[in-house]
């Protein structure tokens, strides 16, 4: 497979497009609540940097994906452009997913209706340990 038809494969259709999307969405309102006190450009500009921060995290995990998987044997390891497009979907996901948990234990009403139920979650999963 070629790097386009990786990449299009990782990336394309319905339910990794609504996770991209669902990435933009967490930093958008994690930099709305955070610089509510700012105008509307000085937060765009932040939640446009936390969406970049997940890219370069996303980045950083695809090229430490391509440099552990050398060390397979070449009949079980993956091209390099499926390794890459695999580390940069995943970081992205994982860089939005913890966005959305420090925005859930640092901001108030983060998820809106659902923050008393989180909180509720949060504080006995808390109290079990």
């Amino acid at each position: 497979m070629s790097f386009e038809s990786e990449m299009r494969a990782r990336f394309g259709g319905f339910w990794n497009s609504l996770v991209l999307i669902l990435v933009a969405i967490i930093c958008l309102r994690f930099s709305a609540i955070e610089w509510a006190e700012e105008d509307l450009g000085t937060r765009l500009y932040h939640s446009f940097k936390l969406i970049l921060w997940c890219i370069l995290f996303g980045l950083f995990l695809a090229i430490m994906k391509i440099i552990f998987s050398s060390s397979n044997p070449p009949h079980l390891k993956l091209p390099a452009s499926a390794n890459f497009a695999w580390g940069l979907k995943r970081g992205i996901t994982m860089g939005g997913f913890l966005i959305l948990l420090v925005g859930i234990v640092h901001l108030d009403n983060f998820m809106g209706v659902f923050q008393p139920f989180i909180d509720k979650l949060l504080g006995n999963l808390l109290g079990l340990f």
